[in-house]
């Protein structure tokens, strides 16, 4: 009996590819995702579930004309018991516009006081799933100064103290000073990372409309910590949003412009592993320099220098930028 031939390897047409993935100019296919370098020097992440049949197979192909060789971290693997936390509750992409979006705190909290910096690490932990209870709020908070919180060391040791204590230790991720801070937000999300972020500046500027009609504002450089925890993107027009957990009960929750980014009113400091998600090594980042740039309402902005690179770093004092920056807090 004559053999059959064998059917031809399906090629697909340029435009048949989603537009998000035109652009890529490498490409490495991993267990179960394929990562990306784009055309503008950045990097994507993609989850093989999710992509059409053109689309894998056109990444595929670009995986062996032009590989994308993986960084120079490596996974360590250590015993858990404790189960990853699935952080992702949206992950799709319709035409040329991304959605992902993370799970909410399971309590969003109203804050006391000026002391948004450790309401926000409480809902940026509880999102990665790392639980802690009012009472541990109150033992940083109570008896320090309503308005200005961060005269009490007791406060500004909680900043720090508050990612201690959990059996499965919080693993935190500074952003490298050479990625564009948009995209480097994305690809934690993309990832499942909830990220800690501040209003740094003239917050009036960056909230909704309706928001400011309602509660009249007087400007001037109030500093604000939040998390954002999800984004859309519109790979056309280059335009999206983040969303943002607040810590303030008349306004819980919003969404900011990418623009906001590139006009300093929304600042990324780190993001956040799930819990159960396995540390990879990196090289130990070690504070050089630090160079006072201005006060920004509850908290000071500082230019840091280290063996990664110069970026800037908000934090109540100069002491705090150790601890912040070499320890990951």
């Amino acid at each position: 009996m004559k053999e059959q031939a064998k059917p031809a390897p399906y090629v697909p047409v340029i435009t048949d590819v989603s537009r998000q993935f035109r652009d890529a100019t490498k490409a490495r296919i991993d267990e179960n995702q394929v990562v990306m370098l784009l055309s503008n020097g950045s990097r994507a992440i993609a989850p093989l579930a999710s992509l059409t049949t053109a689309d894998l197979a056109w990444l595929t192909q670009l995986s062996k004309d032009s590989p994308l060789a993986k960084g120079k971290s490596t996974m360590v693997v250590v015993a858990t018991t404790v189960p990853v936390k699935k952080t992702i509750q949206v992950a799709k992409t319709e035409g040329a516009i991304e959605t992902v979006q993370l799970c909410p705190p399971n309590v969003i909290r109203d804050q006391i006081g000026g002391t948004c910096m450790i309401y926000a690490r409480v809902h940026w932990l509880d999102i990665a799933g790392y639980y802690v209870d009012s009472g541990e709020i109150y033992k940083i908070i109570n008896d320090t100064p309503t308005d200005n919180p961060w005269r009490s060391p007791r406060y500004v040791a909680g900043l720090t103290g508050i990612m201690e204590g959990f059996k499965s230790k919080p693993i935190s991720h500074n952003m490298p000073p050479q990625d564009e801070p948009a995209g480097w937000a994305r690809q934690e999300l993309r990832k499942g990372r909830p990220l800690l972020a501040a209003l740094p500046r003239e917050i009036w500027q960056a909230l909704p409309p309706g928001f400011i009609a309602a509660h009249p504002w007087s400007g001037g450089s109030v500093g604000h910590q939040i998390v954002v925890n999800g984004f859309t993107w519109d790979s056309d027009t280059q335009k999206g949003t983040f969303h943002v957990i607040n810590s303030w009960n008349e306004l819980l929750e919003f969404d900011l412009s990418a623009e906001d980014v590139k006009a300093g009113l929304l600042v990324f400091e780190k993001s956040l592993s799930p819990i159960g998600e396995v540390k990879t090594e990196t090289v130990k980042e070690i504070v050089k320099q630090i160079t006072f740039i201005k006060s920004v309402g509850s908290t000071n902005l500082y230019e840091v220098e280290t063996n990664l690179g110069t970026r800037k770093v908000a934090a109540p004092s100069e002491e705090q930028i150790y601890s912040l920056v070499e320890q990951g807090q």
